[in-house]
């Protein structure tokens, strides 16, 4: 993405972002009649919030510290929390609207009430969806001209674990336990595996050394690698025994597999794309690692495949996935373009909060089928 047209976004992002705090201390000002000298705390209480995840963000990437590990992951939540919260109050006063018709169904205090009570559900819910163990999504593929061989394959697909802590690599370590209950053929990473914070260690090798894959496990680059260093996550890849794919192509026996850089971050056009995909195509079937899901007509025009990506994460924490699908018009699921097979998962971790809510985290198991 060319960074001319991702500065105004930018701006509207952190604009958007800044008045989110501003509109969470007016309703608390508002529903609990705050006194003014109290309500100009409040508001400066929640300016100076607006800048704790920003500041952690930039303290992890600068000068990072397995001390800091708590004030890193306060800053991150409070990303998730404020979000979560305008949401919750917006809902709150649209719902005062509606009931100023109906005076009588319930009083203001109650609804106050009530609105705090569901926030405090809806966080619960969200903390504990992005901290549990993703689920394994077994998924039925059938696919045209499946070579026999091929008849009951099965990919294990891993995506967006954003390994960046501690707590990340214990959940990491789940991760790969369920997997191997999965006893897939082949494991394929489609990005964003690690992210700025992370040093490589030596026992997140061990870990992904620890997966049970018949025939190995590949993988192509994320945009967050990208953030990381892309010479550092390469190397990081290499150590972990990842096959790297990188605008490159791998055959194993009866399939092929083409790793594609990240788009945005590699800024590849369409045409970049085609010949991408001309120069490695075979007869074999082929199985496309392309982290962000775009340019999906394309390569439905340029040849037969299955296509996997990520990046979407479903959203994360709603009601992002209205703004996430409005980017992506693939956003997640199983999808069907000519003769060619695209999946897009929601991912294994979370990225910035620790949350999901109404965006369940995965691991996919996609098992070929004649179809």
């Amino acid at each position: 993405m060319k960074h001319h047209h991702f500065f105004p976004v930018f701006i509207a992002l952190v604009t958007s972002y800044i008045g989110l705090h501003f509109y969470a201390a007016r309703w608390v000002v508002k529903s609990f009649s705050i006194g003014p000298a109290a309500a100009t705390w409040l508001r400066a209480v929640f300016l100076l919030a607006a800048f704790l995840s920003p500041f952690t963000m930039y303290l992890k990437r600068q000068y990072h510290s397995p001390a800091l590990e708590p004030l890193y992951t306060a800053g991150y939540a409070w990303m998730g929390v404020i979000m979560v919260a305008a949401f919750v109050f917006a809902c709150s006063d649209l719902a005062g609207l509606a009931l100023r018709r109906t005076p009588g169904l319930i009083s203001h205090d109650h609804l106050e009430q009530l609105t705090l009570a569901a926030l405090f559900f809806i966080l619960a819910w969200a903390f504990h969806g992005g901290f549990k163990t993703p689920v394994i999504k077994e998924i039925t593929v059938p696919v045209k001209d499946l070579p026999p061989a091929l008849e009951g394959f099965k990919i294990a697909q891993i995506s967006d674990a954003h390994i960046d802590s501690d707590w990340k690599l214990r959940q990491f370590m789940e991760v790969v336990e369920r997997i191997n209950t999965a006893a897939p053929d082949l494991v394929l990473i489609t990005g964003d595996l690690i992210d700025p914070g992370l040093s490589c260690p030596e026992y997140l090798g061990k870990l992904t050394a620890a997966i049970k894959s018949r025939l190995g496990l590949f993988g192509a680059l994320g945009n967050h690698e990208y953030y990381y260093g892309l010479e550092k996550s390469m190397e990081c890849y290499k150590a972990f025994g990842i096959k790297l794919l990188h605008n490159d192509s791998y055959d194993l026996k009866d399939l092929r597999l083409i790793g594609l850089g990240d788009i945005h971050s590699e800024n590849l056009s369409e045409t970049d794309i085609k010949n991408t995909l001309e120069k490695h195509k075979t007869g074999k079937f082929t199985v496309i690692l392309c982290h962000q899901p775009l340019y999906y007509g394309l390569m439905a025009e340029t040849g037969n495949y299955l296509v996997l990506s990520g990046h979407t994460h479903n959203g994360q924490i709603f009601p992002f996935h209205i703004f996430t699908k409005a980017f992506y018009r693939y956003f997640y699921g199983l999808y069907r373009l000519k003769n060619s097979i695209f999946y897009v998962t929601s991912g294994a971790g979370a990225w910035g909060p620790p949350m999901r809510w109404l965006a369940t985290a995965e691991i996919p198991v996609l098992k070929l089928v004649k179809q």
